[in-house]
């Protein structure tokens, strides 16, 4: 006979919320109205979800716990080889935008689709991955005027829209599993033991431990996506020239990888006066690598060039065509980018995470024409989650199973505008909020964001702006494909 849930209702309930909050998003999302959006293939977005974002976007060396909730590190595929349980999760965000220049400000707001992702366990040695998620977002309409000898003041619209999506199938694997537990069983421990060779034997068991927690990953990304760009020169009241429009479409189709890993190593035990005193919450001090290879992506370019006149009713009437160039093939090239990470983790309840990681900005190219807006660039990210206590469970408990999060980043930025980097920083808070009965394989949490930021600068007549970027990630942990009876 099945086993009847009370909770199923539930269950299925936030499971349609779920998919009610991806549909919502992913039809009626306004990108970004980012002013540097303009450059390259647009704002990168946000390659974490909601819980790591909540944590400067710390993600290197953040591995999951023994104890659910597991998530999905979807920068890093190294962490899927620890997944315990079935995995999916899926976002959404929105950003509030102050964008100033020197002599005014405006106020913008955005709303998109974040991500959606399955992940699961491959048996006892690793787990797997595959989702969806915006790689980038073009969104901008930018007016300035100019001065121009024997024309007058004139004046230029630039504006664009659309982006790169991406979607991925990734795998983790632990090679090494059961090292530490073969050599700890071996007739060379039991030698070393002994002969009371110490040293020897911790240094071999260190070893060991690194290489049985030694996980490596590899992730498939499929880029695709169409981005659209257009520029009226707009001449001063006369009849004497056209005004000219310059639409330019560009459609990107290829694949590319990432790859990492990660190891670490517990401390379980302290000297204290000669003596050696257990800990009640074994610490683990964990690394972790990840690299992007720089691809080659294949895209496809149309553009036009007409003058136009605009009647009395303000409607657009083409004149005559400059430029008719139509589906030409070519190149663009992304950079690599590779970085660095360390965790450190008390029990089940402290985790501190740091990044640092590079990008040669310097080294893409678009359609073979190196940028020279672009230039190599860095990040540097810390994070924390600390949860009180997982297995407190009760409604009197609850907020001890809540997990508070904090975070900030700071990236130099990989543009260089009048010779000036447009850096981008911020501070970061959150909380992930268990939902349901909170069985061991059956668990769902609300896992939400703020980061609060600033990007770019008033200096050199450019633009800053400051932003509040919230996050709303919903993760549901399951034990799939077992049916649970009873006699």
């Amino acid at each position: 006979m099945k086993k009847n849930n009370p909770y199923s209702s539930l269950k299925f309930t936030f499971i349609a919320l779920a998919i009610f909050v991806l549909h919502v998003c992913s039809f009626s999302q306004i990108l970004t109205s980012s002013p540097y959006s303009r450059y390259g293939l647009g704002e990168l977005n946000l390659q974490t979800f909601a819980a790591p974002s909540a944590m400067g976007g710390s993600f290197i060396a953040y591995h999951q716990d023994t104890v659910a909730p597991f998530f999905i590190n979807v920068a890093n595929p190294a962490g899927l080889a620890s997944l315990k349980l079935s995995v999916f999760e899926v976002g959404g965000q929105a950003q509030f935008t102050k964008i100033s220049s020197q002599s005014s400000s405006v106020n913008k707001n955005n709303s998109n689709f974040s991500y959606a992702s399955v992940g699961f366990p491959l048996k006892r040695f690793g787990g797997a991955a595959f989702g969806v998620m915006p790689y980038s977002t073009v969104g901008y309409k930018i007016t300035s005027t100019q001065e121009e000898a024997n024309i007058g003041s004139m004046k230029y619209i630039f504006q664009g829209d659309g982006g790169i999506n991406k979607a991925f199938i990734g795998f983790g694997i632990k090679p090494f599993k059961n090292q530490i537990s073969k050599f700890q069983n071996s007739a060379l421990a039991d030698s070393l033991i002994q002969y009371k060779k110490t040293s020897t034997f911790k240094r071999k068991k260190f070893a060991k431990q690194l290489l049985s927690e030694l996980s490596i990953g590899a992730t498939g990304n499929y880029l695709f996506g169409t981005i659209n760009q257009t520029t009226d020169g707009i001449y001063p009241g006369t009849t004497t020239y056209f005004n000219t429009k310059r639409q330019r479409s560009t459609q990107i189709s290829d694949f590319g990888f990432n790859a990492g890993f990660q190891t670490h190593f517990t401390i379980d035990s302290v000297k204290s006066n000669g003596t050696n005193r257990l800990l009640k919450q074994k610490i683990k001090i964990g690394i972790g690598f990840f690299a992007t290879n720089p691809s080659h992506l294949s895209a496809r370019q149309s553009s036009i060039i007409y003058n136009y006149a605009v009647d009395g009713f303000g409607i657009e009437r083409a004149k005559d065509t400059i430029l008719n160039s139509q589906d030409n093939s070519g190149k663009i090239t992304l950079p690599l980018e590779m970085g660095a990470g360390i965790s450190v983790k008390k029990g089940e309840s402290l985790t501190l995470l740091l990044d640092a990681a590079s990008t040669n900005w310097s080294g893409y190219t678009f359609f073979d024409s190196p940028s020279r807006t672009f230039k190599n660039s860095y990040r540097v990210s810390a994070g924390m989650n600390y949860v009180p206590n997982k297995l407190a469970y009760g409604r009197s408990n609850y907020h001890k199973r809540i997990q508070y999060r904090l975070g900030f980043s700071y990236s130099d930025g990989y543009l260089d505008l009048k010779n000036t980097p447009i850096s981008n920083y911020f501070i970061s808070a959150g909380l992930g909020l268990p939902v349901g009965i909170g069985r061991f394989d059956d668990i769902a949490i609300i896992n939400l964001s703020a980061q609060f930021g600033k990007m770019g600068t008033l200096n050199n007549q450019l633009l800053q702006e400051q932003y509040v970027r919230l996050v709303v990630g919903l993760t549901f942990n399951k034990r799939w494909f077992i049916k649970y009876k009873y006699d």
